[in-house]
């Protein structure tokens, strides 16, 4: 039992009252023996122990109608397992409402997210004024407010393009709770619980803390989407996700690619397979295409946007006599057969790759001479180029890190010349013409500046073992075709469908694609056992979540009650008064 004001019951002090007052009106007369009134002596005592009995009894009547009033006025509360209007513990709660992609599945006519909101509901409508409430949806945000104020925010749910790591989400609302000075902490997961919405590691739930979780479905739903898409090659490589057994005639589904809503390839996929479309020819430009798969109960992930940009091949010069090195030519040549590039002449040609900078060539990819002597002359012909960056002593060893180029970060190099700013043009050695794409050890290793592109390195193996890596043909490949451009590789990233290009004054030099996590494809539920492991929450149907709100158990105000029983215990004082008068 509680009380909602345990200060009132200081006032049950006032239950000595009535025995205080009946130990001062107790007097002991003198006593005289008068010999004629001996005979009454014994009818005298026997009158006295029921007198005696009736003041005993006063005395407790109106000690016990003191504790009654003080008791009532205190408000004290009972557990019930009794719901409708019952009252409860002051609670720090947080509701949980995953409205990511997945709830957007359609079950029986009615979207998965209306069955969540309806429990979120729940959970928000029974707290009182003296609760704290939080409700925390697919991006992450806990939002504090008032019982009315978050009702209206779960009204206005819709599904969501983010993903929600529940790991992550229970850990930060049970610490949230948990700083509350409140008697009752729990949080409310209303999720499907899918498998890979649980993240990496466990939640640290802290003592005291009570964590429900809403169970999901024993099965399965059947789903496929479109996951990855990559253009490489005039192609198109269609990765597809989805719940195992999701299609139909042993899974397969069409895959349709659409290019300005002309259908230009289609081929057959099922979940966890990958499919090459290709791409017919197309001018020069930046395009823009969609893969689509026929619908199905979840359609969020349904169609995926791909981005790709068309360029001639460049004309690419890298003799050797110049420091283009075997190695480049043996690149050049898998790219010229693949028909990414064009063997060029020096002099005229779109890129050209050696040791200095070359005259009549749109770009030059710059590698340090092979003789540290010739260090200076290199540097004056960058400078007769108005490069702000040059060649300076040798650097240490180290590994690439690089996330702009794919492929070579963590490659090593054992020899380089560091690469720095021109004296006195540091504060402009990182202008909108000039990019640092790969570092080594924290310095330069690789960077555009301008018309020029400058390497740490000679692609030798004496110097780095990028040339023996399967990354270096690609890393060539970006060096003449994309790098040198000042284009940034096309990325993904989480959010409603869409395509944003970036630019640089009139020129796009890339695109970023807004689209699904392709982990929200997989329906399939995680195991109770599993939930309970990672989350440390109790797992329970709709009904028993319901009944679980709040400790488990409604509290009743007993005041009611007890002033009835107060009333009935001074009905009794006063007829046992009036007869003792």
């Amino acid at each position: 039992m509680t009380f909602l004001h345990p200060l009132a019951l200081v006032g049950l002090a006032a239950a000595a009252i009535p025995a205080l007052l009946h130990l001062l009106e107790r007097r002991v007369p003198p006593e005289a023996e008068f010999p004629p009134l001996r005979y009454l002596s014994e009818a005298e005592r026997q009158n006295a122990r029921r007198l005696k009995l009736r003041h005993l009894l006063l005395l407790l009547l109106r000690t016990a109608l003191i504790v009654l009033l003080v008791l009532a006025a205190a408000r004290p509360l009972f557990p019930t397992r009794a719901s409708g209007g019952s009252l409860h513990e002051p609670t720090a709660l947080a509701v949980i409402l995953d409205n990511s992609p997945s709830s957007g599945l359609v079950v029986d006519g009615r979207p998965v997210l209306e069955r969540l909101k309806a429990m979120a509901r729940g959970s928000l409508a029974r707290a009182t004024a003296s609760d704290h409430l939080w409700l925390v949806l697919a991006d992450g945000v806990a939002r504090a407010g008032t019982r009315e104020a978050l009702l209206a925010t779960v009204d206005s749910v819709g599904v969501s393009a983010r993903r929600l790591d529940l790991t992550a989400a229970v850990g930060a609302a049970t610490r949230l709770v948990d700083a509350e000075p409140l008697p009752a902490r729990e949080v409310h997961v209303v999720s499907d619980l899918q498998r890979t919405a649980l993240g990496s590691g466990r939640a640290a739930v802290p003592r005291g803390v009570r964590v429900l979780a809403l169970a999901p479905p024993s099965q399965a739903a059947p789903n496929r989407g479109v996951g990855t898409v990559r253009v490489t090659d005039g192609a198109a490589a269609v990765g597809i996700v989805g719940t195992p057994g999701a299609g139909r005639e042993g899974g397969a589904a069409p895959v349709t690619l659409r290019i300005r809503g002309r259908e230009v390839g289609r081929a057959l996929a099922t979940p966890g397979s990958t499919v090459s479309i290709s791409l017919p020819s197309l001018g020069p430009g930046w395009w823009v295409g969609e893969v689509v798969l026929d619908a199905d109960e979840l359609r969020a992930d349904d169609r995926r946007l791909l981005v790709w940009r068309v360029a001639p091949p460049a004309r690419v010069a890298a003799p050797p006599s110049a420091g283009g090195g075997p190695f480049v030519a043996a690149a050049l040549a898998v790219l010229e057969e693949g028909k990414r590039v064009q063997a060029g002449a020096e002099g005229g040609s779109d890129v050209a790759i050696g040791d200095r900078p070359q005259a009549g060539t749109r770009v030059s990819v710059v590698v340090p001479p092979a003789e540290p002597a010739l260090i200076g002359q290199v540097n004056r012909a960058l400078a007769a180029r108005g490069g702000r960056w040059r060649f300076a002593e040798a650097g240490t060893p180290g590994v690439i890190a690089g996330p702009a180029v794919p492929g070579i970060s963590g490659v090593q190099v054992t020899r380089r010349y560091r690469i720095e700013t021109v004296t006195g043009d540091a504060g402009r050695g990182m202008s909108n013409d000039t990019t640092v794409l790969a570092t080594l050890n924290g310095e330069p290793w690789l960077v555009r500046d301008g018309n020029v592109l400058l390497l740490g390195s000679r692609l030798d193996t004496a110097w780095t073992a990028l040339p023996a890596t399967p990354a270096f043909v690609p890393f060539v490949d970006a060096l003449v075709n994309r790098l040198v451009r000042g284009e940034a590789p096309v990325s993904e990233v989480e959010g409603d469908p869409r395509v944003e290009f970036r630019t640089r004054g009139a020129d796009t030099i890339g695109a970023t694609v807004y689209a699904l996590d392709p982990r929200e494809s997989d329906l399939t539920p995680a195991p109770p056992a599993l939930v309970r492991d990672v989350l440390g929450a109790e797992v329970l149907d709709a009904t028993a979540f319901a009944a679980a709100r709040f400790a488990g158990a409604g509290r009743h105000d007993a005041s009611g009650l007890l002033l009835v029983l107060a009333l009935v215990f001074a009905l009794v004082e006063l007829g046992v008064a009036t007869r003792t008068r």
